[in-house]
């Protein structure tokens, strides 16, 4: 995002809703470039209009940021995590294991209605949808011995990367969600373009 709209984002957090004449003043920019930049956030769902706040003749309209702009600042959650997992490594492979495991299984609780009762093509471009969602990145080629999946990202990939047991979890969930069994053949996480698995059974109804 562009500097100065990071600035502006900036302000609305520390200073709260505000005026385009406070903003002007604090970024030192001019009437119309305010206006701008906060037409844009808007469009992108990070500035709603707050109110109105008593001002000279009439009233001003003040912005104020979305919940959607809590994205945009520094988060320490991959850190976190990845402390956490380092610190069940250090007590045994087991406690990982068995902690992914529970993972894995709330994951394909929470996705597997959505693709229950689809079959064939459907099901595929329903699990597509929700790898999509999830920040895979994926795409789905036809090949003579089926289809392949690609994942162009990975979510998780810092801590794939020092725990290679993300990736047997994650190769899991889409088992249970295509219903049939994958193949890996390539793995960002050992410095291939993308994550590729090769599907040879189209899916039927139910697993």
């Amino acid at each position: 995002m562009q500097e100065t709209r990071l600035k502006v984002i900036e302000m609305l957090r520390l200073r709260g809703p505000q005026t385009v004449e406070d903003l002007v003043r604090a970024v030192k920019l001019t009437r119309t470039a305010v206006t701008t930049h906060l037409a844009s956030l808007q469009a992108d769902g990070f500035v709603a209009k707050g109110g109105l706040r008593a001002s000279g003749r009439r009233p001003s309209v003040t912005y104020a940021l979305t919940t959607a702009a809590d994205a945009l600042f520094p988060k320490a959650y991959e850190e976190f995590a990845s402390i956490v997992l380092a610190e069940l490594t250090r007590n045994g492979a087991g406690d990982i294991k068995r902690l992914l495991k529970r993972i894995g299984d709330q994951w394909i609780a929470r996705d597997l209605p959505r693709v229950e009762g689809a079959s064939g093509k459907a099901r595929l471009e329903r699990v597509k949808a929700i790898l999509a969602e999830r920040g895979f990145m994926p795409t789905l080629h036809r090949t003579r011995a089926g289809y392949t999946l690609r994942e162009h990202t990975c979510p998780v990939m810092r801590l794939a990367f020092e725990h290679v047991e993300i990736c047997d979890m994650i190769h899991r969930w889409l088992e249970a969600l295509f219903g049939v069994a994958l193949k890996r053949v390539q793995c960002l996480r050992q410095g291939d373009p993308f994550s590729a698995y090769t599907i040879t059974v189209v899916p039927g109804a139910s697993r």
